[in-house]
This record gives C-alpha cells, sequence and structure tokens, in this order.
C-alpha cells in the first residue's frame, strides 16, 4: 500500500521540528549556564545599636567598574541576600547602607511643605562610606555589619 504525500509531510515535519528541539535544548545547555560575570551569591546580617536592622537596604559599589557591577538587596529583620544569579563578580566592593526612619520631619513653607524621612544610619555607612568587602569566587561570601 503507497505512502500518501500528506503523511509523508507530516513525517518530515516531525523530524524537523525534533532535530529543532534538540539542537536548541543542546545549544541552550552549552552556554546558558556560563555567567560571563562569574557572579558569586553574597549574603549576610546588618546590626544597628546590637540589634538585627528591621528593614533598609544594603548596596555594593564596584571599585573597579572594569570588572565589577553594581549590586543591592533589601533587608529584612537583619538578614540580605543576593542569589548567584543577581550576585557580584569577584572583587572589591563599597558596602553602604540605608534605613528610613518611621519618623518624618515637615520641610518648607507652611502650605508648601513635604515629609521626609531621616536617615537612621550614620553617614560613614552610606553618602560617605569607606567600608568595604572583597567578594572572592568559589567561597562562602557571607558578612557581617555592626553599625553603632
Amino acid at each position: 500500500m503507497p505512502v500518501s504525500k500528506d503523511w509523508t509531510k507530516r513525517i518530515d515535519s516531525v523530524v524537523l521540528m525534533l532535530c529543532v528541539s534538540t539542537s536548541t535544548l543542546f545549544l541552550a545547555g552549552c552556554g546558558a549556564s556560563a555567567d560571563p560575570l562569574n557572579r558569586q551569591a553574597v549574603r549576610g546580617e546588618v546590626t544597628l545599636d546590637s540589634q538585627p536592622l528591621d528593614n533598609g537596604s544594603i548596596s555594593f559599589d564596584p571599585q573597579d567598574r572594569e570588572k565589577g557591577r553594581p549590586g543591592g538587596a533589601t533587608i529584612l529583620d537583619g538578614k540580605f541576600a543576593l542569589e548567584r544569579q543577581r550576585g557580584l563578580p569577584p572583587g572589591t566592593y563599597t558596602v553602604r547602607v540605608n534605613s528610613a526612619d518611621a519618623q518624618t520631619e515637615a520641610v518648607g513653607e507652611p502650605g508648601e511643605s513635604r515629609r521626609l524621612a531621616k536617615e537612621r544610619i550614620p553617614s560613614q555607612w552610606n553618602s560617605k562610606s569607606e567600608q568595604t568587602i572583597t567578594v572572592v569566587d568559589g567561597e562562602e561570601n557571607t558578612f557581617q555589619f555592626a553599625i553603632p
């Protein structure tokens, strides 16, 4: 019994789709997992006056912008984490911590005033920070920051 042309076209289409799918998966498997920046997971804890910082943000600014990329995370209950896919390439980074006080302050002329949250963290830990960390390839990059 002869095979119809429609059936042959279907077989050809299925074989072609399988080849394309297999090739795509093979190529994705070869290159997708390689991170050209070699990012590392970074995590740690932040305390203020010996207590876990309830909320805030932490940012990392690379000292060598050719190799590093800036990064940051939210601090909640004293903990922060950057998973590897959002992590930092190996290198030295300036650390900045910010946390707004729940109390606000009125600024401006009456009728035109606005409320600004006050920064709880000393400037030596944010706008004038000299705090640094070094992220190392293949190491557990866990850091503790005790802000007085």
